[in-house]
């Protein structure tokens, strides 16, 4: 089903302020940040999600710096522990919390990665049916887990009852969730288009986003609209309501590189700014408020604890960093 492309606002420069047309400047910070070190130097610390034990956990490890892959803990204080993985090495791209306290993550090696946080112990990793699946970005629903294949053009079901695999063959996943009815939301950068799975039939909708914009990262917020980051020029972020196909742009000024996103307890979206070193929210007014930035840090994962501070990985920086809302 073909939806209306919505154009781009203009930007304009009123006292100095970038505005978007149809939305307010870009306010000012909104609370005091607190950055952790990771441990161990260079571990480019990637994707970051809320634990049911009441911490955040994130990813660490990259080829490029020989850094170890490895899993680690940060709890509401700043105290990090991290955790190897036995992979040869493998990249470690996601980390979501499933049923059961059990973490899973991701990585470029065929595998879906368990670990039990209550009993601090990993379970056997599960291999992917396909050997040339490259498991990437997870979503969580019920018993399900989901995760992108870009490689293979596919979403993968994981359900950790039957312990049984399904694949959906899907245009070039990047990131993925789940709405509450079960129906699955993923990118598709190269289509530049928001798209919608069926688990129940394997039908896909495809929802072309506005002119420019290539959908990257995406989160659902509390009233069910569906947001996403553009990293690709032009940037800024995006979002689409489900109820009638139409997709709102919010383009970022001086290409601040948005990536990871996430939706706040009260209603608002958080996303990275990898290239400015910052944070930022937006509300659905469009209004878009930026925290400081932190040079040389590049924000890329973030997720928001339940009390709304957002907490976000610095992939250079190897720091966790955390909002603490006024």
């Amino acid at each position: 089903m073909s939806r209306r492309r919505v154009r781009p606002m203009a930007l304009v420069l009123v006292g100095g302020l970038a505005l978007l047309l149809g939305s307010a400047a870009i306010a000012a910070p909104v609370g005091a940040l607190k950055q952790f070190k990771v441990p161990t130097a260079n571990s480019e610390p990637r994707a970051i999600t809320n634990g049911s034990d009441g911490n955040r956990w994130f990813t660490e490890g990259t080829s490029f710096t020989n850094a170890p892959p490895k899993i680690a803990r940060i709890t509401p204080a700043g105290a990090v522990t991290e955790i190897p993985v036995d992979c040869n090495g493998c990249i470690l791209t996601d980390i979501i919390q499933g049923p059961g306290n059990v973490l899973y993550f991701t990585s470029n090696d065929p595998f879906l990665g368990r670990y039990n946080w209550q009993t601090g112990t990993f379970l056997t990793a599960i291999d992917i049916p396909d050997s040339n699946a490259v498991a990437g970005d997870l979503a969580v629903h019920g018993d399900d887990i989901w995760f992108t294949d870009f490689n293979n053009d596919s979403l993968w079901r994981y359900n950790t009852t039957a312990g049984q695999f399904t694949q959906f063959t899907v245009p070039e996943p990047s990131d993925a969730v789940v709405d509450a009815a079960g129906d699955v939301w993923f990118t598709a950068p190269l289509a530049g288009s928001i798209e919608r799975l069926d688990p129940a039939t394997g039908a896909v909708e495809a929802f072309p986003v506005a002119d420019g914009l290539i959908p990257r990262q995406i989160t659902i917020a509390t009233d069910g609209q569906i947001w996403f980051t553009s990293r690709f020029v032009p940037q800024g972020v995006g979002r689409l309501d489900p109820a009638t196909g139409v997709v709102t742009p919010f383009p970022t000024p001086s290409n601040p590189g948005p990536e990871g996103i996430a939706a706040s307890p009260d209603g608002t979206v958080w996303f990275t700014q990898t290239t400015k070193g910052n944070i930022a929210r937006i509300d659905n007014a469009g209004v878009i408020t930026e925290t400081k930035a932190v040079k040389g840090s590049e924000p890329f994962g973030i997720t928001v604890s339940p009390n709304g501070d957002p907490w976000y990985t610095m992939f250079a920086a190897s720091k966790i960093a955390t909002l603490e809302l006024r």
